[in-house]
């Protein structure tokens, strides 16, 4: 499993121990009070103090590991190694010692420290835990070096590139730069020209290998006198000449703005060079060119040179955009993914699927030979279907995955494979599997989710992981099946699509609903039914009770007026239908107030209060069972 899937299993919150669940949430309350108050160091202060007073107290303990974790404090990972060693010596439960290990081994793989999260894994195990795994040790990528001019913190800035990025890092920052910022399309035609971003990469680079051909073999810029003919050639590089004579006098100024601009915007020491030209000194500076690791090695992306004069990599890889992308794309692979990929897909057919590859291919894993997807072992038969080859056929399933339908398939698969629990069992049923992606995929596959400059589905993204599913089963769809039946048989509905109009007085499940919300997650405007589902479906996700019919209903006919205001009631999930329907109540009321500034007023009154009332909600200012009188109140 790869390493974000541990995270995600793992999750930031941190999870009680068995009996001692209520005291620790207790002692953690306390804290979090203080911490609403603005005293966060006090609150650790007092976790801390109770924690080294009860060393063998694991209610104290873990208290304290809790907040430190919560707060990304480096100790948390010392707290929960003496948790875990005290719930091992006192025998504690099993679920108790594996959760503690668990949680360890989350913050050990953060630190970097493989060989103590491979130990506390171990634990995890032996304690009855299942289902996770680290990374392969063999998953490191490979890399070999190119050459770029200059020095690497003045192509950083001339690329915008991070200066505190790893060395590694630097050819997919750069990539992802150029497959954003690099080109525009032309109005003309389908052609791609450079932006004036790249256009600046480009001159630097040509400035970098003058300035590295001055500097000779040794690549030492060195100008040892102010009077000698190497100050005139480097001044003439840079863009600059001397007014007046050599000595206290001289002054650098501007013969070549657009030089002179590079000089200046990548950090050439220019100062410290005209100091030393009044004092005549000797002016040095290093300019051996910069090695950077290139996954794979450049003999990967770059095609075998012909007869004609070969390319650097540098200006090969700036000059093709498609590779760029398909380099930004492999490096946010999982490694030993991208390894099995690269194998059976050169570089010049990869870089056709390199947009699909980009926005999916994140999720892809292979694990000993085999594709690892959505649903596991009962839905593979179906994925095969789906993909034309089988999942056991490892890098080949994902290559066929990215040519199928123009990356509708495997945005679908993206979607899939982000989710787990009882929805991703429900989607991945292997008939539903075919069914909801027949429906969204429909009959025309032109244009793809990918061929944007961002995906463009990503409703179908929000609509998996929103979903929820009831006790039997089955989707959740607040208010009940005819709610939904009735929003799609209705006029404003029909204009949008009225394949669907006609069918909903038909349906009998919420199955038929969750089928047409898939159809409409392939929708990129007039998802109105769709963002109506996710919201209400916020809206309920926590509440002990589901909203009422007569609730929903009047939620769904003012969504068009006051659905961005929707999140508000998802704050506080003790929120009463009757306050809902008032709020509903007073904004439409509002709206109707014919004096324009009596209008503003009021509605900016209201949301004033309503805002202040959701910031006391979130900081416990106001408790949750007091929220719904608050807001009734407002």
């Amino acid at each position: 499993m790869r390493l974000y899937r541990f995270f995600a299993t793992c999750g930031v919150a941190v999870m009680g121990f068995g009996v001692h669940h209520l005291d620790a949430q207790n002692l953690t309350g306390d804290a979090w009070k203080l911490e609403a108050k603005g005293d966060a160091a006090e609150a650790r202060e007092q976790l801390q103090k109770a924690a080294n007073a009860s060393p063998n107290d694991p209610l104290a303990l873990e208290a304290y590991a809790e907040f430190l974790g919560e707060h990304r404090d480096p100790a948390a990972r010392g707290a929960y190694e003496k948790l875990w060693q005290l719930l091992s010596r006192n025998g504690a439960s099993a679920a108790e010692r594996s959760k503690a290990a668990r949680r360890l081994a989350e913050l050990d793989l953060l630190a970097g420290d493989r060989e103590s999260a491979e130990k506390h894994l171990d634990a995890f195990r032996s304690a009855g835990g299942n289902g996770l795994s680290l990374p392969a040790a063999s998953a490191a990528q490979h890399f070999n070096y190119i050459e770029i001019p200059g020095p690497l913190r003045s192509f950083a800035r001339m690329a915008a590139i991070s200066p505190e990025i790893a060395p590694e890092d630097v050819m997919a920052s750069l990539a992802h730069n150029i497959t954003l910022n690099g080109y525009s399309a032309t109005r003309a035609s389908e052609s791609l020209e450079a932006t004036e971003y790249l256009k600046l990469v480009i001159r630097y680079l040509a400035q970098a290998r003058e300035l590295e051909k001055l500097a000779g073999p040794d690549k030492i810029l060195r100008v040892d006198m102010c009077e000698s003919t190497v100050t005139g050639d480097l001044l003439r590089i840079l863009g600059y000449r001397m007014r007046g004579g050599c000595g206290s006098d001289v002054a650098l100024e501007t013969v070549n703005p657009s030089r002179a601009f590079l000089t200046i915007d990548s950090g050439f020491p220019l100062s410290d060079l005209e100091a030393a030209l009044r004092t005549n000194r000797p002016f040095t500076l290093d300019y051996h060119p910069s090695r950077v690791p290139i996954l794979y090695g450049p003999e990967y992306w770059q095609p075998a040179a012909s007869s004609q004069k070969p390319v650097e990599f540098i200006d090969f890889f700036l000059g093709d955009p498609s590779i760029c992308r398909l380099y930004s794309a492999t490096a946010a692979l999982d490694p030993d993914t991208a390894e099995q990929l690269r194998k059976d897909m050169p570089a010049a057919k990869a870089k056709i699927y390199a947009h699909v590859l980009d926005f999916f291919g994140s999720m892809f894993e292979v694990r000993d030979g085999r594709a690892v997807v959505p649903g596991g072992a009962r839905s593979e038969k179906m994925w095969t279907e789906l993909v034309g080859v089988a999942p056991d056929k490892g890098a080949a399933f994902f290559e066929r995955l990215i040519e199928k339908d123009d990356g509708w398939l495997a945005s679908y698969y993206d979607s899939l494979a982000r989710i787990n629990g009882p929805v991703e069992v429900y989607l991945t049923e292997p008939e539903r599997l075919k069914r909801f992606y027949q429906a969204m995929r429909g009959k025309v596959t032109s244009p793809g989710p990918a061929r944007p400059v961002f995906r463009a589905n990503t409703d179908m993204v929000l609509l998996t992981t929103r979903m929820r599913t009831d006790a039997d089963g089955k989707p959740h769809l607040p208010g009940g099946l005819d709610v939904w039946k009735n929003l799609f048989a209705g006029k404003a509905q029909a204009k949008y699509d009225s394949r669907l109009a006609k069918a909903a007085p038909g349906w009998k499940d919420s199955e038929e609903v969750i089928e047409a919300m898939f159809g409409l997650s392939r929708k990129i405007v007039e998802n109105e039914a769709l963002k109506i589902f996710m919201a209400l479906t916020d809206i309920e996700r926590n509440r002990a009770k589901p909203l009422e019919t007569n609730t929903v209903e009047a939620l769904v006919r003012d969504y068009k007026a006051l659905g961005a205001q929707y999140p508000l009631f998802a704050e506080a999930p003790a929120i009463s239908d009757a306050t809902i329907l008032a709020y509903l109540d007073a904004a439409r009321g509002i709206a109707q107030i014919r004096d324009i500034a009596l209008r503003a007023d009021a509605a900016g009154t209201m949301q004033a209060l309503a805002g202040f009332w959701q910031v006391f909600v979130r900081q416990r200012s106001i408790q949750p069972g007091e929220a719904d009188g608050a807001l009734s109140g407002v």
